[in-house]
């Protein structure tokens, strides 16, 4: 099972080998708040498919995103794990895009990450494939790369007009997190879990970040 907080549309996948068997978004149209909605939503997915018996391994997006959502989430599955006994996997949100992105075009590729609260971040990775990621700070334009320099832009969801005006950007690909992941099942299956999953958290703020 994929948990997403981080895209604005945040849901659960049900995923067997290469297809979604079944997915259910967390906010609904009166809430968007995911503390009052994640719990709910899980409920109701387990009306739907019997969790215990069918899911073997969680997965969840551990971010760049909302503060508040990368917690909510991450704590909802480390709970599910403990409670449950089934083993949890953490992966950011640029290395999921990685699976998706060949070896050649990785220094190549611009990503756009689109989270809730209206938050955007870029992630670039150079030639040793070391990733680079910042928040956008619309305060602060100067800051941003030119999309024009790179082959690709690819993000998990729409970038807003005003973003892609700025960077000088003609087009992006939208890939859906849990599509990458179906498509390398086998691969997210080959990562090890882990006890504790930690939220990759960008921020201005020396505290936080």
């Amino acid at each position: 099972m994929f948990l997403d907080t981080v895209s604005p549309l945040a849901k659960f996948s049900v995923i067997e080998e290469n297809n979604v068997i079944q997915s259910i978004n967390i906010l609904n149209k009166n809430d968007n708040k995911i503390s009052d909605c994640i719990i709910p939503a899980f409920l109701k997915l387990e009306k739907k498919i019997q969790i215990k018996n069918k899911i073997n391994k969680l997965v969840i997006c551990t971010g760049p995103g909302s503060y508040t959502a990368l917690r909510v989430g991450i704590s909802f599955l480390n709970g599910l794990s403990f409670s449950m006994n089934i083993p949890i996997i953490g992966i950011s949100c640029p290395d999921i895009f990685r699976l998706a992105i060949t070896n050649s075009e990785i220094s190549k590729t611009l990503i756009f990450i689109t989270s809730s609260n209206n938050q955007y971040f870029f992630c670039t990775f150079n030639k040793s494939k070391n990733a680079y990621i910042k928040k956008i700070d619309f305060k602060k334009k100067y800051e941003l790369i030119r999309g024009n320099e790179y082959n690709q832009t690819i993000s998990n969801f729409k970038i807003p007009n005003e973003i892609i005006k700025i960077i000088d950007m003609k087009s992006h690909n939208i890939l859906s997190l849990e599509k990458i992941l179906c498509k390398n099942y086998k691969k997210i299956n080959k990562f090890k879990p882990v006890k504790i999953i930690r939220p990759v958290y960008i921020s201005d703020n020396k505290i936080l970040n």
